[in-house]
């Protein structure tokens, strides 16, 4: 690995997404994927997204890489198994231990005085560094806890925007451990929809918004008689709305429970 892709000075310090993949052997595609996945929980978390940059591979072509700080590169790494974090934590203690050779000079041994100042800067510094360790892995501790609490919410979004068809009622008062009629009653008592006729419809500062559709749907009678009834049916952007105003009201979906 050359030291190129790592960029570890004075105002940065990260280690890229290649090194990560030769470090945990890993193929770099995959660690590329399971920082892209991680992404959006760290920034909702963490307020900022991963460094994107780029590397030149074999054929002189420019392809993508991350480079990840102490705090990322942690968190990333506890979706890895236990020997793979264990080489990244080693790999920063080797960066932080060579980092701080580098930056000290020796004392003036000819001085004691100087000598005694100059030991006695560092270490105090190695111990505000070491603070600041114990500091990081505890943030990068408790970002890890409260992103795990919002996995579930990230999975049901996922679930609802990787559907792009329209889902019965049911369905969705399935995802909150209801019965149809009883979701129904819970979104006229919330002012979201009313009964005309046998059909649910939207009151009217949401019919224009998407959230649903009337499909028609032949029926017959029990004397033989055909007739069209007209179902209402939520657009996923609708079911997202739902979710929105359901956990408004502290009704969550069984999944995040």
């Amino acid at each position: 690995m050359s030291n190129e892709v790592i960029r570890f000075g004075e105002s940065q310090k990260t280690l890229s997404s290649i090194e990560i993949a030769e470090l945990t052997g890993k193929r770099h595609s995959d660690v590329l994927e399971a920082i892209r996945k991680m992404e959006p929980a760290w920034e909702k978390t963490a307020g900022r997204k991963f460094t994107l940059g780029t590397y030149q591979d074999a054929n002189n072509q420019q392809r993508p890489c991350y480079y990840l700080d102490k705090e990322e590169c942690l968190y990333v790494a506890t979706k890895f198994k236990d020997e793979a974090r264990a080489k990244l934590v080693l790999r920063w203690k080797q960066l932080e231990v060579k980092e701080r050779s580098s930056m000290t000079a020796l004392p003036n041994f000819s001085n004691p005085a100087e000598a005694a100042r100059a030991w006695a800067s560092e270490y105090e510094a190695k111990l505000i560094e070491s603070k600041r360790a114990d500091a990081a892995e505890q943030q990068v501790f408790a970002l890890s806890q409260e992103i795990a609490t919002m996995q579930p919410k990230v999975s049901y979004y996922d679930t609802i925007l990787n559907n792009k068809s329209t889902v019965l009622t049911t369905q969705i008062a399935l995802d909150y451990g209801m019965s149809a009629k009883a979701f129904n009653q819970k979104l006229y008592m919330m002012r979201i929809q009313h009964k005309v006729g046998d059909q649910w419809i939207l009151y009217a500062p949401y019919l224009s918004q998407g959230y649903m559709h009337s499909k028609p749907v032949e029926i017959t009678r029990r004397d033989g008689r055909k007739e069209i009834k007209y179902n209402s049916e939520w657009t996923q952007k609708g079911r997202l709305f739902l979710y929105d105003e359901l956990k408004k009201a502290n009704i969550i979906p069984l999944i995040e429970q």
